[in-house]
């Protein structure tokens, strides 16, 4: 007989290694691993459980309480099921998420609606594979001459998303609500988050809400989080020339990422300055300004500039709330309490 689940814990006391710069400002319970993220699938598979909230820092707590008000902090009562943060580090996930989209598809009633209710005429794209793997929202809006494959996964184009011509989209792929696709090459399971812009080309990437990378340059096997820009040309290295074993930093710990294929992690709210180039396996943590023409290894949060000094806080603060009032966003006095705390205790 089925156990009824009717309390949920997400517990993000213990960190594991590698994670610490993905999960610095939101939860990897908010992290897009195929169609859904961790909360929109327990919502599916468990539409009446209470879902609990655990976390060390009462700042992170109350940031994410206040993104998801249907969450309630852990009160140390029995539960039916927990889930923590073990596999969610970036190259941890990128060789999931063609199957994590496969199970994601199974449980997204919505898609047979869309085949009947679409608007953009077939003969106006093109497709390589077998149609039925194609689905697009109704309101997306997809220009001439774009190619999707689907040869190697199914590709999900999500309302109001806009793609113009003579982009090429290979499956496995997820584009969130109202993304902006312009003349880009995707390929090899890439998931690209709400309202971001993206161009140029992208390999094999997590891609979080509102960052964008509207130029050409390259993204390979890397994870870019949320409020992301990244400059013209600006290019990630994910294979090293000797095709070795990628080993990143964070702070003073090394971790050894066991594939040979590995870009970047970039934290959220970073900025990249144009023609920047990203050695194999570097890490840039939040907040950072990043304007040297070659950047490698660890970059601590809130660098500003060449690394020589901090981004000031002030500063910050006033650009991240000009660039979140661009999308008709705010930032929410939980999410600037939790910067304020970060940002003074010098995280690494």
């Amino acid at each position: 007989m089925k156990t009824k689940v009717s309390k949920i814990v997400i517990n993000e006391s213990n960190i594991p290694e590698g994670l610490d710069v993905t999960v610095r400002f939101r939860s990897f319970s908010e992290i897009r691993t195929g169609i859904f993220t961790l909360l929109q699938r327990i919502k599916i598979f468990y539409p009446n459980a209470k879902v609990f909230y655990l976390h060390d820092n009462p700042n992170f707590m109350a940031s994410f309480l206040k993104r998801n008000p249907n969450c309630e902090p852990y009160n140390n009562e029995a539960y039916d099921l927990e889930y923590a943060p073990i596999g969610y580090c970036p190259w941890e996930l990128f060789p999931q998420i063609s199957e994590q989209m496969d199970k994601d598809l199974s449980i997204y009633k919505d898609l047979k609606k869309w085949i009947t209710k679409i608007k953009v005429k077939p003969e106006k794209y093109s497709v390589q594979g077998k149609s039925k793997n194609l689905y697009i929202h109704p309101n997306a809006i997809i220009y001439p001459n774009v190619v999707f494959d689907v040869t190697s996964g199914p590709i999900v184009i999500d309302k109001g998303v806009k793609i113009t011509s003579f982009s090429f989209l290979e499956g496995p792929l997820y584009v969130a609500p109202d993304a902006s696709i312009d003349s880009a090459r995707i390929t090899g399971s890439t998931i690209i988050g709400q309202n971001c812009k993206i161009g140029g080309e992208i390999e094999n990437s997590i891609f979080g809400d509102f960052s964008n990378k509207h130029h050409e340059g390259f993204v390979g096997h890397s994870y870019i989080g949320n409020w992301v820009n990244l400059g013209a040309l600006s290019t990630t290295s994910d294979l090293k020339n000797n095709y070795g074993i990628v080993r990143i930093q964070i702070a003073e710990k090394k971790i050894n990422t066991n594939t040979i294929k590995f870009g970047s992690i970039i934290g959220d709210y970073t900025k990249i300055a144009i023609g920047t180039m990203l050695n194999t396996g570097t890490v840039i943590d939040m907040g950072c300004n990043i304007t040297d023409s070659k950047v490698k290894g660890y970059v601590p949060a809130f660098t500003w500039t060449d690394g020589n000094e901090r981004y000031r806080l002030d500063h910050f603060l006033k650009d991240t709330k000009k660039i979140m009032a661009r999308r008709d966003k705010s930032l929410n006095t939980e999410d600037e309490n939790l910067i304020r705390q970060l940002y003074e205790d010098e995280i690494p």
